[in-house]
């Protein structure tokens, strides 16, 4: 009996602390999470002190493990009702004043703790070796304490009637582990204050079952994606410890000349048991704890080979809602794609929401920057304990249609638009992996729709053309049609590159990168060598078809930029970085020299100036057998410099006048480099040139290395400093 209740509270104290720290670690900013965490480690310095000092053998250790419990236990109220007043966010002056003085109690009676009129004495009582006689000041503690405790249950429960939604349950489930856990921890005061045994002790752990299943299940404390991993190891290590603890306790007892044997096979039928137990507690999480009754990774597997079956926009949407609404069950659903020009949402594909005439909507300029913008999904319920009272109009609008979720579609800092969905057919609410499964899907389905409304658009554009030519003057109609042919070209060349080469590559890559991280199995040495080999085979073809796309944006003006002010010689020190390991790969030295004041703040788009530097130092290395590729990057007047300069091939003075058109390379550079396209140096001008800076080359002759070199303008609030 004394070995089960040492157990119980000392697997409490684990818990609480291994709860707690992961709540802290997903939230330290948060004061509610931060509050959480004091909440558990007071719990579990109380729960293992008081595990320690029932099986005290020395009347000192029994001494010290009191202070420590006690430590503990004086801030378990204050911190707990703390917590909850942050929870239900009620801020008054009546609230801050019990917050006071309950502080100034706990730091009181934390003093007293280590004084005889706190705790008189520790005697053995019942089955303990030791425990707590009270002193004086322990009766206005245990006042203290029920207050502080009841206090918080009542808010609780005043709170419940008026919640809604996901708040609701989680204040329903933190109430009702309040109610066991701590109703059971009040029994822990029955032998010094009636002479009774602590029987509600082993209700403790009920608590933080419960407010553990709120985070995982309602998203108490704005945690997404915790616990399940670590809660299935906990209850799977737990499982495997209790039994074995009870067999040595009667081994202990019963056959203590088999102690050593026993132990041994204890040992041997845990490490054989654990695996198949853990893979038990996997499929009863996903069933009936953690996620709906859905394969994610099948629904992904199979919505990924129809999107790359076709490039009609109205199929793709019929295949995501069918994907979402069969694994999800949802009563609506609907797609909205963003008018670039009104900045509007407008109703593409609808089934279940009861919109009307309405097929537009606007959106709203925070609700895009703090959710849209970031890809994160839009969940209603929680909109509405938002702080941004601006958000009024949107959760309005999203009731009245019975919008529960919104996941962007976004490429790379694009948004395509929005899916929405309405509520499950069941009335449950959408949870962690829900939400993380639908980004998912959002982001791959924003790929193949971007596709094909490229696609679309091309035709349109087509169109548009031909109609424009018929009513030319017969003077230009010989041009017309030359360029009607040609725009021809260009859409079945675009056709061909975003949907036949764009999408197969980026499922290839996905699947590769899945290999080569284990999903499917470990791998031999050869056959990780080979999937590496076609991994980099994929990269280069997914870098021509974006040089072909980018290409065909900048020819017909579509191409975007967005610029940040940023500091251009940490930007290029990552790319170095990044960079080293394929030059030492080759044999070859990559040096970075920065100036050694601080450079101004440069503005660029940093995603195209990535491009063009790492273009730049790759042809260095790709076209240098041996010694050092230097880059520099310096100052010169309003401008920023960067220069890489190598040991390679050089140049002939012939190659200069065309090194920067398209689809030119050197004479006899195929032999060095076949992997080269003529591309990258004609995207890498037309991205400078877009920055208002210049780019330039030179050699001093073949075999005697080239230099390559590219200026930025200087932000223009930096100009002057």
């Amino acid at each position: 009996m004394l070995l089960f209740f040492e157990f119980s509270l000392l697997l409490n104290a684990i818990l609480s602390l291994i709860v707690g720290l992961i709540v802290l670690y997903k939230g330290r900013n948060r004061l509610l999470n931060r509050l959480w965490f004091l909440v558990s480690l007071a719990i579990g310095l109380w729960a293992f002190g008081i595990s320690r000092i029932v099986v005290a053998d020395s009347y000192q250790m029994a001494w010290i493990w009191n202070w420590v419990l006690y430590s503990g236990a004086i801030f378990i109220p204050i911190f707990y009702f703390h917590f909850i007043v942050t929870l239900l966010k009620i801020k008054n002056e009546r609230v801050k004043v019990f917050l006071l003085v309950g502080y100034a109690l706990a730091a009181i009676f934390l003093i007293f703790n280590f004084s005889p009129y706190f705790v008189k004495d520790v005697p053995p009582v019942f089955i303990f070796k030791h425990w707590v006689k009270p002193g004086p000041i322990y009766y206005p503690y245990f006042v203290y304490f029920a207050f502080y405790l009841i206090s918080s249950i009542i808010l609780l429960f005043k709170r419940l009637k008026s919640a809604s939604g996901s708040h609701k349950q989680q204040i329903k489930y933190v109430l009702i582990s309040g109610i066991f856990g701590f109703g059971g921890g009040i029994t822990v005061f029955f032998p010094q204050l009636l002479g009774l045994y602590p029987f509600g002790s082993y209700f403790i752990i009920l608590y933080l079952v419960g407010v553990t299943y709120a985070i995982v299940k309602f998203r108490l404390m704005d945690i997404k994606v915790v616990l399940r991993k670590y809660s299935v190891y906990i209850v799977s290590l737990t499982s495997i410890i209790s039994p074995a603890l009870g067999i040595k306790y009667v081994v202990n007892n019963y056959f203590a000349r088999t102690e050593i044997w026993v132990d041994f096979l204890i040992l041997i039928v845990a490490i054989s048991l654990f695996p198949a137990l853990k893979n038990y507690y996997y499929r009863l999480a996903n069933k009936y704890f953690f996620s709906s009754l859905y394969d994610d990774r099948a629904v992904m597997a199979t919505l990924t080979d129809q999107l790359s079956s076709t490039l009609e926009v109205k199929r793709i949407y019929k295949f995501i809602a069918d994907a979402l609404m069969n694994s999800l069950h949802a009563k609506a659903f609907g797609i909205l794609t963003v008018e670039e020009k009104s900045g509007k949402y407008a109703v593409q594909y609808n089934r279940g929401f009861a919109v009307g005439r309405q097929t537009k909507f606007a959106g709203d300029e925070n609700l895009y920057k703090h959710y849209v913008k970031k890809g994160k999904a839009i969940v209603v319920e929680e909109l509405k304990e938002s702080v941004y009272v601006k958000y009024k109009r949107m959760i309005d609008l999203f009731n009245q249609y019975g919008v529960e979720i919104l996941i962007p579609l976004n490429v790379k800092d694009k948004t395509i638009g929005l899916v929405a969905i309405g509520a499950k057919e069941s009335g449950d609410m959408y949870n962690n992996e829900d939400i993380q499964f639908l980004e998912t899907i959002g982001a791959q389905s924003a790929i193949a729709l971007e596709n094909a409304l490229l696609f679309e658009e091309t035709k349109n554009f087509g169109i548009k053309l031909e109609k424009e030519v018929e009513k030319a003057t017969v003077d230009l109609r010989a041009a017309n049609i030359q360029l009607k042919r040609l725009d021809q070209a260009k859409s079945d060349f675009v056709s061909i590159a975003s949907h036949q080469l764009r999408t197969p590559l980026t499922v290839i890559k996905g699947y590769i990168s899945m290999m080569l991280e284990g999903s499917f199995g470990e791998l031999g040495d050869q056959e990780q060598d080979s999937l590496e080999k076609v991994y980099e085979s994929n990269e280069r073809l997914i870098r021509l078809v974006e040089d072909l796309l980018n290409i065909s944006r900048i020819e017909s003006g579509r191409i975007k930029y967005s610029f940040d002010s940023l500091q251009f010689s940490d930007f290029v020190g990552k790319i170095v970085e990044e960079l080293s390991g394929y030059a030492k790969k080759r044999g070859l030295r990559l040096r970075l020299t920065l100036p050694k004041e601080k450079l101004p703040l440069v503005e660029f788009d940093k995603e195209k100036i990535r491009q063009v530097v790492m273009n730049l130092i790759d042809n260095s290395i790709k076209y240098t057998r041996q010694g050092t590729i230097k880059v520099q990057v310096t100052r010169k007047e309003k401008v920023v410099q960067f220069c890489v300069a190598d040991t390679g091939l050089g140049m002939r003075p012939a190659d200069k006048s065309h090194l920067f058109k398209k689809f030119s390379r050197g004479e006899g550079m195929f032999l060095v480099n076949t992997e080269g396209t003529g591309l990258g140096l004609y995207v890498a001008k037309q991205m400078i040139d877009a920055h208002g800076g210049k780019i330039w080359a030179s050699s001093r002759g073949e075999g005697l290395g080239s230099t390559f070199c590219f200026t930025l303008p200087i932000s223009r609030r930096q100009k002057d400093k």
